[in-house]
């Protein structure tokens, strides 16, 4: 799965724990969850363990660190009264379902059903970049990443969020909607 995906899934987990609890830090701390994975597991395992795994889905790709983080983060909600360690395990959850972690259940059980097979990828930074810049999807998440940030923070960004982007979906929205609702001439 794509980075701006799972940073989208993990804004809309932390828009909907903010409307429950009314913590705005539920936001940031759900595209955190989101990205996390991927942000440690790909450089720890292109990098650091590129002679041996090099694979980028490893620990915080696995349901023992997402147990361990839930845990944690039940602990800190029932004696802090804080939820933001349920969000960020919520927001890792959610990556790992969208990258399909049953379909490869060693990696995702580990250590429970033996050690990671070992990957081989060339140049997997330089080729997951044009991935991510080719697909037309990653760039509407990106709008759609900016948009939902930009109303989400619209009172801290002042005029900025209208001008920059309220103001241009309304005037798109409205074209659209004019497009289609005139009356069609016939000759």
């Amino acid at each position: 799965m794509f980075v701006l995906a799972h940073l989208v899934a993990g804004l809309l987990i932390g828009l909907i724990f903010w409307k429950v609890s009314g913590d705005r830090r539920a936001v940031a701390v759900g595209a955190v969850g989101g990205v996390l994975s991927d942000v440690i597991d790909k450089p720890l395992g292109h990098i650091f363990l590129k002679g041996s795994v090099d694979y980028g889905r490893i620990y915080f790709h696995g349901l023992v660190v997402l147990l361990v983080l839930l845990i944690l983060g039940l602990a800190l909600w029932r004696y802090r009264g804080a939820i933001l360690g349920i969000v960020l395990a919520a927001g890792i959850f959610s990556h790992q379902i969208m990258d399909g972690m049953w379909r490869h259940p060693v990696e995702w059980y580990w250590p429970f059903l033996g050690p990671y097979p070992k990957h081989h990828y060339t140049d997997y930074f330089w080729n997951s970049f044009w991935r991510e810049v080719s697909e037309p999807s990653e760039w509407l998440l990106f709008i759609a990443a900016g948009i939902i940030l930009g109303l989400f923070y619209r009172r801290e960004l002042g005029g900025f969020c209208t001008r920059v982007l309220v103001a241009p979906l309304r005037r798109l929205i409205r074209a659209v909607a004019a497009r289609f609702t005139a009356p069609h001439c016939e000759r």
